[in-house]
C-alpha cells in the first residue's frame, strides 16, 4: 500500500476515488468541509445540521456527490472536539474510515485527517500506516482458499502547512517501516511449529543478512554453544530432535563502529511443551508463539535496517524447542550456566529464564550500552497487567523510564513492575545457587529476579510480553507487539 502526503487547501480537486472528510463538533468546520459544502451547492452544512453528517467519534456517513462539480464518493467521519484529538481518538477514527473503504472497496482515498488537530499531526502520521497494516493483514499461507487482496492501494493525506511537509513525511516512512516490520513478526510468529523451528528463524536471519549488506548475520549451532559453555540453554533442547541454534544479528550504523551496542534478546521457544512438567491440553497449541521475543527482535533489525539508525545494535535470537523425550533434562537436575551460577531445576516449564540467562551472559562481549530482552516469560504477566500491557523490569530506572516513555509515543503499551531484594529471596535453593521457579506469588517479577542474576555488569531491562505477544479465541494470532516500542526507544536513542 502506498502512503503520501501533500499540502493543498482544496480537497476537490484531487483525483482520488474517494474524499475523506473529518468532522468537528461545534460550528466552526475546516476549509476542506466549506470546499465540498460550495461544491455541492450547500448539502454538507444541511445534512450536519441534520444531523446525518455526525461529529460522533468515528461515526461514518458515505455519499455518492456525482455533481458536475464533484465526482468523487464522499466519507465523512466524525472526530468530536478538535482540541481533544489525540492519538487514541485519531485510532478509533481510522479504524472506521478504513474498514467502511475495504466494505466499499474503494482503492484510492484523499484525507484531511492531519489537519485536525496539528499538534498531534506527527504521531498520527507515524501510527497510520501501522493501524491500516493490522486492519488489512491476513495469514493465509496455509490455507487452500486465500482471501481476497484488500482494495485499497493508496491513501494521500493533506497538510494546510509546507513548513511542516518534510517532517510528517518523514514520520510517515517510518510508520511504513514499522508497519512492514510488525507485519514480518507476525507473520514468523504465525508459522506452526513444524515449520518454525530454531534452523527456520536462523535461515530467515541469513536472508535478511543478504537483503541489507548493513547486517552481518552468525549462527551458533548446538557444538558451539556447548563449547561456549552455554549448559543451561543447551539443556532445555536436550528432549527435542530440532537443534538448538541461536542466531545473532549485527548492525553497526554509528560512525565510530567500536561504539557500545543496544543489544535485543530475544526468546526463541520455537515450541513449549512444557518438557517432562508438561503443560495441560487445552491451549498448548498456542505454544508455538513461545518464540514472539525471537520475532520481536528479527522486526526491530529489519527496520533498523531500513532506518538507517546511526547507532550499533545487536539481535539476538535464543532458537530452541522444549520437548519431552528419554533424553529431557528433569526436575531436580541441577544445571551449570555460562556465567558459572548454577540452578536447580524445579520446573522445566520455566524454561525460558534458562535459555535467555545463557544468553544474556554471551551479550557480556559487546559491552553493551543497554540490553533489553524480550519474552513471552510468564503467564503471571497476563494476571497483574491483562493483555494490554507488557510488564517492564530491569536494574535500571532511566532505561526503564525510557522504555515506557517510548511505549505511550508508540501506542505499545507498558507498565513498569517492581524487583527488588525482597522478591530475590523466593529464588534461592537449598543445594544451588538459585532455583528456576521461585512459586505463584509474584512470578513474574522472581522471573525477572532469576534473569537479574546474569545482568549485572550492564544496564538491563526485561520486556515480559506474555500478555501482548498473541490474542487467543477466534481472532488467535499474532500482534507484533512491543516491536513498534522498541523501535520508537531506538529512534529516540
Amino acid at each position: 500500500m502506498e502512503f503520501q502526503i501533500k499540502n493543498s487547501a482544496i480537497i476537490t480537486k484531487q483525483k482520488a476515488e474517494c474524499l475523506v472528510i473529518s468532522i468537528a463538533s461545534g460550528k466552526n468546520q475546516s476549509d476542506f468541509v466549506k470546499d465540498i459544502d460550495n461544491s455541492t451547492h450547500g448539502l454538507v452544512s444541511q445534512l450536519i445540521k441534520s444531523g446525518d453528517i455526525s461529529s460522533e467519534l468515528g461515526r461514518t456517513t458515505l455519499l455518492y456527490a456525482n455533481s458536475n462539480n464533484l465526482k468523487q464518493k464522499l466519507l465523512f467521519v466524525g472526530c468530536d472536539k478538535a482540541k481533544n484529538f489525540d492519538l487514541s481518538q485519531a485510532k478509533k477514527v481510522i479504524q472506521a474510515v478504513i474498514k467502511e473503504v475495504l466494505a466499499k472497496k474503494i482503492k484510492n482515498i484523499a484525507w484531511d485527517l492531519l489537519t485536525i488537530n496539528q499538534a498531534n499531526s506527527a504521531q498520527i502520521a507515524k501510527q497510520l500506516p501501522q493501524i491500516v497494516s493490522d486492519i488489512t493483514y491476513q495469514f493465509d499461507e496455509f490455507k487452500t482458499t486465500k482471501a481476497p487482496v484488500p482494495s485499497l492501494t493508496n491513501v494521500t493525506l493533506f497538510t494546510h502547512n509546507e513548513n511542516e511537509l518534510p517532517q510528517l513525511a518523514s514520520n510517515l516512512l517510518q510508520g511504513q517501516i514499522i508497519a512492514d516490520a510488525i507485519a514480518t513478526t507476525k507473520n514468523i510468529a504465525n508459522m506452526p511449529s513444524n515449520v518454525c523451528n530454531a534452523k527456520y528463524l536462523a535461515d530467515q536471519g541469513k536472508q535478511l543478512g543478504k537483503l541489507h549488506s548493513s547486517l552481518k548475520v552468525t549462527c551458533l549451532g548446538e557444538d558451539e554453544l556447548a563449547k561456549l559453555s552455554m549448559n543451561a540453554y543447551l539443556a532445555v533442547g536436550r528432549g527435542s530432535e530440532n537443534e538448538s541454534i541461536m542466531t545473532i544479528i549485527e548492525y553497526a550504523g554509528a560512525k565510530d563502529k567500536q561504539a557500545k551496542p543496544y543489544v535485543l534478546v530475544g526468546k526463541g521457544l520455537t515450541f513449549d511443551s512444557g518438557g517432562i512438567s508438561i503443560k495441560p491440553s487445552a491451549g498448548m497449541d498456542e505454544m508455538k508463539y513461545d518464540m514472539c521475543g525471537a520475532a520481536t527482535v528479527y522486526g526491530v533489525m529489519q527496520a533498523v535496517a531500513e532506518l538507517k539508525l546511526p547507532i550499533n545494535v545487536v539481535g539476538i535470537m535464543a532458537g530452541c524447542e522444549n520437548m519431552p523425550d528419554g533424553n529431557s533434562y528433569r526436575p531436580g537436575d541441577i544445571l551449570t550456566t555460562m556465567s558459572g551460577t548454577t540452578v536447580e531445576v524445579i520446573n522445566t516449564d520455566a524454561e525460558g529464564r534458562l535459555v535467555l540467562c545463557d544468553a544474556l551472559t554471551y551479550v557480556e562481549r559487546y559491552n553493551p550500552k543497554a540490553v533489553i530482552d524480550i519474552a513471552t516469560l510468564t503467564g503471571a504477566c497476563i494476571v497483574a497487567l491483562g493483555h494490554h500491557y507488557t510488564g517492564v523490569m530491569g536494574n535500571n530506572d532511566q532505561l526503564i523510564a525510557q522504555l515506557v516513555s517510548a511505549s505511550q509515543k508508540a501506542g505499545d503499551k507498558a507498565w513498569a513492575l517492581p524487583i527488588d531484594n525482597d522478591f530475590q529471596e523466593q529464588i534461592k535453593s537449598t543445594c544451588a545457587d538459585i532455583v528456576n521457579a521461585g512459586g505463584r506469588d509474584g512470578g513474574t517479577i522472581t522471573a525477572a529476579c532469576f534473569l537479574s542474576r546474569f545482568t549485572e555488569k550492564y544496564q538491563w531491562a526485561h520486556l515480559d510480553i506474555a500478555g501482548t505477544a498473541w490474542s487467543s479465541g477466534a481472532k488467535k494470532g499474532a500482534t507484533g507487539r512491543p516491536v513498534a516500542m522498541l523501535i520508537q526507544y531506538l529512534l529516540d536513542q
